[in-house]
């Protein structure tokens, strides 16, 4: 049986310093330039098992940092929510380029150096949940600091009476009734499973029930 042998070394037309790989099994993957160089291959190259792990991970390794880096360009992230998405674009490469083995390590191995680069910083992360939900009830905010592990600014202001106000000035509760108690009733419920206080929602039901 012939060694898998690499044919031939194509540069990327897309992106800047990727090349393709190209086996004698038509077999291809992307790889970063300069790993050609670390480990050693070219074109005509007979390549063993063990090189073929290596350049396997290294492949992989190299789209899932580049991914990774595309996710925290369009938003900050963490670890926590970074890692399922590094998880479920792995399986997505693997089916892909129709590789097998465990490569679950990479997903560690991924985060660990993006946080060494502090790109996985926890307060900007927070500063973006805060404008991101903004409209929501402090006790909503806080319910999903906790759920994230992080600590939710005590001094954050949070006017949550005009946040209700704001909520129930849209066009689909301007015919509601807000002095039928039946009606108030089942909006004030609605409101406090959004995380309201019940003490904001009525005043801001009373005096926008004063108004109109």
């Amino acid at each position: 049986m012939m060694p898998l042998q690499i044919l031939r070394i194509l540069p990327s037309r897309r992106t800047n310093n990727r090349v393709w790989l190209i086996f004698s099994d038509s077999s291809k993957l992307p790889f970063y330039i300069d790993d050609l160089v670390t480990l050693g291959l070219k074109a005509g190259l007979d390549i063993s098992e063990e090189l073929f792990e290596k350049i396997k991970t290294a492949s992989l390794y190299y789209l899932l940092y580049n991914y990774s880096l595309n996710q925290i360009a369009l938003s900050p992230k963490i670890a926590q929510t970074l890692s399922p998405k590094i998880k479920q674009k792995l399986y997505f490469y693997l089916r892909k380029y129709k590789l097998s083995g465990d490569y679950s390590s990479l997903i560690d191995q991924v985060v660990s150096k993006l946080s060494s680069l502090n790109l996985l910083d926890e307060a900007t992360f927070s500063d973006y949940l805060l404008r991101k939900n903004k409209k929501h009830s402090r006790q909503y905010l806080s319910r999903l600091f906790s759920f994230y592990h992080l600590t939710f600014p005590q001094d954050y202001q949070s006017d949550d009476v005009q946040k209700i106000k704001d909520l129930l000035a849209k066009k689909k509760f301007l015919s509601i009734n807000l002095v039928e108690d039946s009606v108030k009733n089942k909006l004030i419920a609605s409101l406090i499973r959004k995380g309201f206080a019940y003490s904001d929602i009525k005043i801001a039901i009373d005096e926008l029930g004063k108004n109109r």
